[in-house]
């Protein structure tokens, strides 16, 4: 998908917007493990690593040096797996400054929204009946409402997960912003799935009389 290219440049995006919006509450000095580098050090780092990641995410072939696609996909995944981390380790790391509490239900909504968007980069290369996946009963009788399925949940995955880390630092609720970010991403992709399904049985009866109808 070309929205998996551009997902350490989204990260990115945001990273420069919310610096912007939060630099003036930020110390002179970040405090980090057992170093304290000024503010300016913190935020040029990070953004350096973002840049560079957004940057190679559009050539994993280079990286990969293969022409498999499989390969490349799976090298764009790290990809967007460290920009993710980075992106995360960022903005908890000076949520505290800007007035954001940051809680034990907090990071785990956060660390939910980052999985979402690593699964999202996963789903639509599930191969058919794989152990990982939607595996309703409908899904699992149709190949192709398997492979359509697990193509938008990857699709929808990505966004809602994002949406899902953002909301959390700003919505006080966080069990809800949890339940909209994962249980309303699950609801939408499994009737979704159930839409394919009758609309390929549709299809498929309708082909069988139509092969019938030849016969006669």
């Amino acid at each position: 998908m070309k929205l998996y290219r551009s997902l350490n440049m989204i990260f990115l995006i945001i990273f420069i917007i919310g610096t912007v919006l939060c630099f003036k509450y930020l110390p002179g000095e970040i405090p980090l493990f057992m170093q304290s580098p000024s503010r300016w050090v913190f935020i040029e780092i990070c953004f350096v690593l973002l840049l560079v990641l957004a940057v190679l995410a559009f050539f994993p072939h280079k990286i990969s040096k293969s022409n498999s696609e499989v390969r490349n996909e799976i090298t764009l995944a790290a990809l967007n797996l460290l920009g993710l981390g980075i992106f995360l380790f960022y903005f908890v790391t000076v949520a505290e400054y800007c007035g954001l509490q940051m809680n034990y239900m907090k990071s785990i909504v956060l660390i939910a929204g980052g999985l979402m968007v690593l699964v999202g980069n996963l789903l639509p290369q599930m191969p058919y009946r794989s152990h990982i996946g939607f595996k309703l009963p409908w899904i699992l009788k149709d190949k192709l409402c398997w492979q359509k399925t697990h193509r938008f949940a990857g699709y929808t995955a990505i966004p809602f997960g994002i949406i899902q880390c953002l909301l959390v630092l700003f919505v006080q609720n966080n069990n809800l912003v949890f339940l909209l970010g994962i249980g309303l991403w699950i609801i939408i992709v499994c009737i979704y799935s159930l839409c394919i399904f009758c609309r390929n049985k549709k299809n498929h009866n309708g082909y069988n009389r139509s092969d019938n109808t030849d016969n006669l």
